[in-house]
């Protein structure tokens, strides 16, 4: 039973990416280094946050930038990647083979006697499982798009049938509309004639009685 839990604990060891976080403070164009082992396939991701030292605090400027680079020991120091960044961001970096590697920052700011505190946090992964990761992001991105152009479709046919049942009603309206003018023209005309009617009668009648 002992042997069954250490095991579990050494492969859960196994599978859990080293994570480094640490803040150092440096002068402009100071260097600080750190050497990792990074096995072939490996993704190292840095995640940087440079201040600067005012009036007893630390703020943002966007002055600042951080070099990064990385050397390979094992292969004659050879500089595999030389990247300058903003005072605030991440880089990231594949090895292509196994092996010590050093990894050096160095910040630049137009105060050469400036203090700058840097916060740098390493994440250590396999390729591989960044890819799964993107993977399933983009399958849960696509599975969201579906439910948004479904909820769309939806909308859309709403919409239609909110138009169609508006044409109708606009229909109905303007067709009793007419009937209702062409009532109205025909009561109009025929209250024309009945006075026209009457006029006449009580013309005729008013004639009548002045001959008697």
């Amino acid at each position: 039973m002992r042997l069954q839990v250490l095991t579990l604990c050494c492969t859960l060891m196994a599978l859990i990416c080293p994570i480094q976080a640490m803040h150092i403070y440096l002068k402009p164009e100071e260097t600080k280094c750190y050497y990792e082992h990074l096995n072939a396939n490996s993704l190292l991701i840095g995640d940087l946050d440079a201040f600067v030292e005012r009036n007893g605090a630390f703020v943002e400027d966007s002055g600042i930038k951080v070099k990064v680079t990385i050397d390979e020991t094992f292969d004659n120091n050879q500089r595999v990647l030389n990247q300058k960044n903003p005072n605030s961001g991440d880089f990231s970096f594949t090895a292509l083979e196994s092996g010590e590697h050093r990894i050096c920052l160095t910040p630049s700011y137009h105060d050469s006697y400036a203090n700058i505190r840097i916060f740098v946090d390493f994440d250590i992964g396999h390729i591989h499982s960044l890819d799964s990761k993107r993977k399933d992001d983009v399958n849960s991105l696509k599975s969201r798009i579906q439910q948004l152009n479904s909820r769309l479709e939806g909308i859309k046919t709403i919409q239609n049938t909110i138009r169609e049942n508006e044409a109708k009603f606009r229909n109905q309206s303007e067709s009793a509309n007419s009937k209702i003018m062409l009532w109205s023209v025909l009561q109009i005309l025929a209250l024309g004639c009945t006075c026209a009617f009457q006029l006449k009668y009580l013309k005729n009648f008013f004639v009548k009685q002045k001959v008697v």
